[in-house]
């Protein structure tokens, strides 16, 4: 390539992720009861379960011993350099406020309103019962 050419990106999209969890059964019965996803077949013992999202990306919920939950330190988006800690999955939604009001319902740490970033859309921030944090965001209307 001499430098005016652009690469064709190799890689389309993300298509299903890995989360580590204590407990399999009991992380799929919550992602099933409070984010309604929807598990693909039983729980298998020391296997994890596979839950599907809305557009059909599978979300693995694998055993983790020692459990460390998903979420790093990163100045990248903490004011003046200070720390923030960062999730590492975005998720789209279409209803951004049924699934604020399922996850403080169901007890985990969520932001306490959702935020209107503009053209970024409607955000909140959360963690599932390990600890794994996460964003959602839903397109501006």
């Amino acid at each position: 390539m001499n430098g005016t050419e652009t690469k064709k990106a190799l890689l389309k999209r993300i298509d299903c992720a890995y989360v580590p969890v204590s407990d399999a059964a009991a992380a799929a019965e919550w992602y099933g009861r409070v984010l309604g996803l929807k598990l693909r077949s039983a729980v298998q013992p020391g296997r994890g379960a596979i839950m599907i999202m809305g557009d059909g990306q599978w979300l693995f919920l694998l055993p983790s011993p020692g459990m460390t939950p998903l979420t790093f330190d990163t100045t990248g988006w903490g004011e003046e350099g200070e720390t923030f800690e960062m999730f590492p999955l975005c998720f789209e939604t279409e209803d951004i406020r049924s699934l604020h009001d399922s996850l403080q319902a169901s007890g985990v740490w969520v932001e306490d309103g959702i935020r209107d970033e503009g053209g970024c859309g409607f955000q909140i921030n959360f963690k599932d019962p390990d600890g794994n944090k996460y964003q959602a965001w839903q397109q501006p209307k």
